[in-house]
């Protein structure tokens, strides 16, 4: 009855999708290069003719647009803990307070294929992150988004 039992529960976890994260004790360091896009905003200021007053007024606005740019993003995973340390330029202005730089990985999930998980940057801003494990890429979906691909990241020198 107990191997009907464990075949069953085995049966179950299969199905449900949840056999693919476990707990391995995975130790993982990657690095991570790819294209960043964030949310900005720009103060203009200057003069702008008024036709009532028949003279120039000052004049101010705020722009948001978004800025592209080059980005690495180192992830290190021990166990069922994960942090990431992302560029300064992909940090907002406010934001939550990380460990010199790395920001702790919420809700991570270590599977065979992929690594899934949230970080919290500000209260209104917490992306998803994915890490495909065949192809090596990873992806950041939020107010902050990211796109690249991962090397493992052993510690050794390359030169």
């Amino acid at each position: 009855m107990t191997a009907l039992t464990s075949l069953l529960l085995a049966l179950t976890a299969a199905a449900s999708g949840a056999g693919d994260y476990d707990d391995r004790g995975d130790d993982i360091q990657l690095m991570c290069y790819g294209e960043a896009e964030t949310t900005v905003a720009e103060n203009h200021s200057g003069f702008e003719w008024d036709d009532r007053k028949h003279k120039y007024v000052s004049k101010s606005s705020v722009e948001t647009g978004k800025s592209h740019f080059d980005a690495a993003i180192n992830v290190s995973i021990h166990d069922d803990q994960g942090t990431l340390r992302l560029p300064k330029t992909m940090v907002p202005p406010l934001h939550a307070s990380s460990d010199d730089g790395w920001w702790t990985i919420d809700n991570l999930m270590v599977g065979h294929n992929e690594i899934r998980g949230q970080f919290r940057l500000n209260a209104l801003n917490k992306p998803n992150l994915v890490i495909n494990r065949r192809s090596g890429v990873m992806t950041i979906d939020g107010m902050l988004n990211f796109t690249g691909r991962c090397e493992a990241d052993d510690g050794h020198r390359r030169f």
